[in-house]
């Protein structure tokens, strides 16, 4: 197996200590620290939120690079834009492959995207329980919902979320009459926010719901209605039939949010938006295509801007997105999750994120703050590069080999800690 050779790259007992001092917090306390790696109890901050349900809305190649609210003035995403300026966005946030199955499984169980197991909802090593929100909200009596355009056996998405703790799905075989079908992915983003909404309002009624939203529109071949709601993105050459489906999901999206802003849910909701990878563009700064993982995230709740800001920059993944739903729930919780509570981090943490790209290639980087570290595959140095993603991206080498040892080292540390966890089923609850 590709992965492999990271298991025994430093001592279990280096790698778990450097792991734990990069994922621990202030307040969190480890539970069984000698049999599980990371496990423990987070106290998040106080808060006088008041959320109730949770709705994660996971927007198909939803790519930060062309977001009007993080800079793009294109007018491609007017919708999100709006939404933006009443949330908290965070504009250095990543995901953690390129590829949907991998954003699925890192943002709603926190794992990250390992060599050897970019396919990991389709191997033998996924049938393992993760700490992931379906089962953390489980413990907490919610009602739960998946709601999705497509079929959900395409990469196994149904039969591993049903063993993480799910167990009410809509994919694209439970519509009737919908306004568009494509023969290929299935039902519009429309016709899905639209199902979904109506869902919502019967679980509203009873107890606490989680719902995952799952946009399919913007995919190749970027099959969408028309007469199209809204015009087509010219002057981008061969992105213009991408960025229109791109506009077309924005546009689903404001109509779902007009919808649910007068419906009973929405005043003890907390939304969380999200890509669950970007795309391609013609600059890409590192040779592991940086501008590629660059997605955005946004909390949506009331009284979560006036609370915690409306922009953070700190740098962030997919991983990060579970211990943050569950710190603005407001109550103490255990958990195994392979990233942090962005809302408790210090003033002065630069953040991490450790991405990969879909497929075979093996190589891996890491990025903290300005700076990020790619380890090409084949026994090659690793290089260090300081970035910038504004006002315009740019990308340097950077020569401090003190630096790049101790990101390399870091690295190597937490990837082969949850391998091992992973290989040995103690990577979740």
């Amino acid at each position: 197996m590709a992965g492999k050779k990271w298991l025994s790259v430093m001592p279990k007992t280096t790698a778990l200590d450097k792991t734990r001092r990069l994922l621990l917090q202030a307040g969190d306390n480890l539970i069984e620290p000698e049999n599980l790696p990371v496990k423990r109890r987070h106290q998040p901050r106080p808060s006088n939120l008041k959320i109730k349900n949770v709705v994660v809305i996971m927007m198909e190649s939803f790519s930060a690079h062309h977001i009007g609210a993080l800079g793009n003035r294109s007018g491609i995403t007017p919708e999100f834009d709006r939404l933006a300026a009443k949330g908290l966005l965070f504009d250095h946030f990543f995901s953690n492959g390129t590829h949907t199955h991998q954003g699925i499984f890192a943002s709603l169980s926190s794992f990250p995207n390992l060599p050897g197991f970019e396919t990991l909802m389709q191997q033998a090593q996924g049938a393992t329980s993760f700490s992931g929100l379906a089962e953390l909200l489980r413990k907490r009596d919610y009602q739960n919902l998946y709601v999705y355009n497509g079929d959900f056996a395409w990469d196994n998405q149904e039969g591993f979320f049903r063993n993480q703790g799910m167990t009410e799905f809509i994919g694209r075989f439970d519509y009737d009459k919908p306004e568009f079908m494509d023969p290929t992915w299935g039902v519009s983003d429309n016709d899905m926010f639209n199902r979904a909404h109506l869902e919502m309002e019967k679980l509203s009624a009873k107890k606490p719901f989680f719902a995952i939203l799952q946009t399919l529109s913007n995919h190749l071949p970027f099959t969408i209605p028309e007469p199209l709601p809204v015009a087509k993105i010219k002057g981008h050459g061969l992105q213009d039939g991408h960025l229109t489906a791109m506009r077309y999901a924005d546009w689903a999206l404001g109509q779902f949010f007009a919808k649910a802003q007068d419906s009973p849910y929405f005043s003890e909701t907390l939304f969380v938006l999200l890509g669950d990878h970007g795309f391609c563009v013609p600059q890409q700064l590192t040779d592991i295509e940086l501008l590629r993982f660059h997605i955005p995230l946004l909390l949506l709740a009331p009284g979560l801007q006036e609370q915690f800001g409306s922009k953070r920059s700190i740098v962030s993944t997919q991983v990060d997105v579970v211990p943050t739903i569950m710190g603005l729930l407001g109550k103490p919780f255990e958990h195994h999750c392979w990233g942090r509570n962005l809302l408790n981090v210090a003033d002065d943490d630069p953040g991490f994120g450790i991405i990969k790209p879909s497929g075979s290639d093996p190589t891996v980087a890491i990025l903290r703050g300005d700076r990020i570290l790619v380890k090409p595959p084949d026994g090659r140095a690793a290089q260090l590069y300081n970035y910038q993603l504004y006002p315009h991206p740019t990308a340097q080498v950077y020569n401090n080999q003190t630096c790049a040892n101790d990101m390399e080292t870091t690295l190597k540390a937490y990837v082969q800690t949850a391998m091992d966890a992973l290989l040995t089923k103690r990577c979740g609850v």
